[in-house]
């Protein structure tokens, strides 16, 4: 201080720590700027609008701190008197059911406009006012006198206790799904539900056909992330269910360490086909990949053995359905899994069964596609072949695959009805299957497990028709669902099936319902994710109906199914066909 007072004079020093006291004497909070709000009554907990609710008039309420925009507030107007706190998620204010005593803090609601009076300016330390009748915005204890989630605060007259005084923690707003939050929610998703069992084996669950879903989902986050811990995890995945299960999953295994019915439900085998299928296209690919292998083994397999082609379509179970009745969760799956099939080169006939079921399915489960929702069922009478019984009801499993099955189809063949159909799929399922704000909304929970991990799928084949369709709209679709869900995740960072309401440790308890969040944040599309470590090719050129592969000046080289070039290119853009021993100048259109 002395050298300080030498260089500039006292006067120009008191002038100087004048300035200094001032600043600090001001109001840190600025507008503009965004805050969490903590009571100083619970300090580990911060105000959010209940289950991160969009709507007009939620409630808000105190919940333990979990760092998401719904818990989060950006101040506006003029401060101190006239101030308005906006959520960051769901862009409404900060409101009351009524200013009079006993007022609940409401998003959206009257009362919008606060007076912020300084306890303690310096920390940030707020009591909030209506300054219309004087009341203070006062967090409200339970009958034991603890604060726990979900208590809403309340209007009352002033006290000196720490109920009215509330601290604000500038954060920067997490208003955009970004890969380090997708990679949040995968990494916590697998530190709760991955267990390690030896060496090189891992598993979710110990079996069930969730254990192929949970297995796919970690392949999805190996896509969009290119992380190679989600693959090596993935291997050990399988690993376990190999040392289990076998080479042969067309059985019952039911011990303390693995329970698989492969007896008798058709479609848990299907569903593990597919999660291997997929792993052996991101190691290496083609036929002779190990996993490729056991995966068209065991499709030949289940195949042949739930093949009905009175109807064209796959029984569902053995013993536990009727022997004459389909499932849509059998024959989506089953469409799918051929399709990686013939893109991991195991040949033509794989395409033509994706083709022929998909084609029966739509028919018998779809209603030729008139409107894009799936039904669940169909029961024939084997005597007149005439349906004895359908249940159409809807789900997003059912409806995720068969998107997926109309996506890789285009892909392959390059019909249009296929694209048409995988539209109409996606349009009906945002219609019916999503909330107004488009979060879907069923499947939040019950008596029946399987439903808890239906959305995931549907998240992956959504990825799938916004990439591969080019559906850029549906890219936003699926960062709004991942958002939301990140919203309501627990504070171990992982949220239930029912992604509308906030992750408590009761409704996280299921690890395959905590899946479809997780899948939902792995299968956002992002502007920096790597490519596709495989290309799905060749190609179904369905003029020549013949394959295809990149060769010559851009033009490709076709070979008909014996693998025999037929059609070669020439520099002028003619094609030679080479058949027969004799030659002749075409154009390929």
């Amino acid at each position: 201080m002395k050298l300080y007072t030498q260089r500039f004079g006292s006067g120009i020093l008191l002038t100087l720590m004048f300035l200094f006291v001032f600043h600090f004497a001001q109001a840190q909070v600025e507008v503009g700027k965004t805050y969490r709000i903590v009571s100083l009554a619970a300090p580990t907990m911060s105000l959010i609008t209940q289950n991160s609710s969009l709507e007009s008039n939620a409630n808000i309420v105190l919940w333990a701190e979990t760092d998401v925009a719904s818990q989060q507030w950006t101040l506006s107007g003029t401060l101190p008197e006239t101030t308005t706190l906006r959520n960051a998620y769901s862009r409404l204010t900060f409101g009351l059911s009524k200013t009079a005593e006993g007022g609940t803090a409401r998003q959206g609601g009257t009362g919008g406009r606060w007076t912020l009076e300084a306890v303690n300016e310096n920390e940030n330390i707020y009591k909030f006012q209506q300054k219309s009748n004087g009341l203070y915005l006062t967090a409200i204890a339970d009958e034991h006198g603890k604060f726990i989630d979900g208590s809403v605060p309340q209007m009352a007259a002033a006290t000196d206790d720490l109920t009215q005084q509330w601290k604000l923690i500038e954060v920067e707003p997490k208003t955009t799904f970004t890969a380090a939050m997708r990679e949040e929610m995968m990494d916590a998703y697998v530190k709760k539900a991955v267990e390690s069992v030896g060496s090189n084996r891992q598993t979710f669950g110990k079996g069930g056909w969730g254990e192929a879903e949970q297995l796919e989902v970690v392949l999805d986050a190996y896509e969009t992330t290119g992380r190679a811990d989600y693959l090596t995890l993935a291997k050990n995945i399988y690993n376990y269910f190999n040392a289990n299960v076998g080479t042969s999953w067309n059985k019952l295994v039911y011990t303390d360490s693995y329970h698989w019915f492969g007896h008798d439900f058709n479609d848990d085998v299907m569903w593990q086909i597919m999660a291997v299928a997929r792993l052996g296209l991101l190691t290496g690919g083609g036929k002779n990949n190990s996993y490729i292998r056991a995966a068209k083994k065991n499709f030949d397999i289940i195949y042949n053995r739930a093949y009905i082609p009175e109807v064209g379509l796959m029984r569902w179970a053995e013993s536990s359905g009727d022997p004459w009745g389909t499932n849509s969760c059998i024959a989506g799956p089953t469409e799918v899994a051929a399709c990686y099939l013939g893109f991991a080169g195991c040949g033509e006939e794989y395409f033509d069964k994706a083709r022929e079921l998909y084609q029966a399915q739509r028919y018998a489960l779809a209603s030729n596609m008139a409107t894009g929702k799936i039904w669940d069922s169909v029961v024939w009478n084997p005597e007149t072949m005439k349906v004895k019984s359908k249940n159409e009801w809807a789900s997003t499993y059912n409806q995720g695959t068969m998107l997926g099955a109309a996506c890789m189809l285009y892909k392959y063949y390059g019909e249009t009805k296929y694209l048409s159909d995988a539209r109409k799929i996606m349009s009906w399922t945002k219609s019916n299957l999503c909330d107004s704000k488009g979060i879907v909304n069923v499947c939040q929970g019950g008596d029946n497990h399987d439903l808890y991990g239906f959305k995931g799928i549907l998240m992956r084949y959504v990825r799938r028709f916004a990439r591969d369709c080019k559906q850029d709209t549906y890219k936003e679709w699926l960062l709004k669902n991942a958002l939301h869900a990140y919203c309501n995740r627990s504070t171990e960072g992982v949220t239930s099936t029912a992604w509308l309401q906030k992750g408590t440790a009761e409704n996280t308890s299921d690890d395959f319902g905590c899946s479809t969040a997780a899948s939902a944040a792995v299968n956002v599309i992002l502007d920096d994710d790597p490519a596709l470590p495989y290309e799905e090719a060749p190609q179904y050129n369905a003029i020549s109906q013949l394959w295809q592969e990149p060769l010559f000046n851009g033009m490709p080289k076709y070979y008909d199914l014996s693998g025999r070039c037929v059609m070669k290119p020439t520099r002028r853009g003619t094609y030679i066909v080479c058949c027969g021993g004799k030659n002749s100048k075409i154009i390929v259109q």
